[in-house]
């Protein structure tokens, strides 16, 4: 089974126990992200969304956030005495993607988990 999902206006392609390095995204380790997939596909076939497949969403964890390897930036003007040396790391964050028992699940919404979270809290 693998699909396709969108996050940060890129696509992936994904399958249940993958590890994924995404650009910077604004979330906290440890927390669970519902991400929409445009195409899934299994056993029964390949389903194609418009703009998103109904009812098919995958979770994945956030596992932290890295940075990338260095990159050296070499300006240089030959015969001018003109060097500037800069270096940049692309910072990047980790996500591992749901086992397949909990992929192909529909989100609930969001007024539920709020209740149910609430209940846990009281309990």
């Amino acid at each position: 089974m693998y699909a396709i999902v969108e996050i940060g206006g890129r696509q992936y392609r994904v399958s249940p126990g993958d590890d994924l390095y995404v650009e910077k995204l604004e979330a906290q380790p440890g927390s669970t992200l519902t991400l929409p997939t445009l195409l899934v596909s299994d056993a029964s076939g390949v389903v194609v969304g418009r703009p998103y497949v109904e009812g098919r969403t995958l979770s994945a964890t956030v596992v932290g956030n890295v940075k990338g390897e260095k990159l050296v930036v070499f300006k240089y003007h030959p015969k001018k005495r003109y060097r500037r040396k800069q270096g940049h790391r692309q910072q990047y964050t980790h996500l591992k993607v749901a086992p397949e028992g909990a992929s192909a699940q529909a989100a609930p919404p969001q007024e539920e988990a709020q209740t149910q979270e609430n209940a846990q809290q009281e309990a």
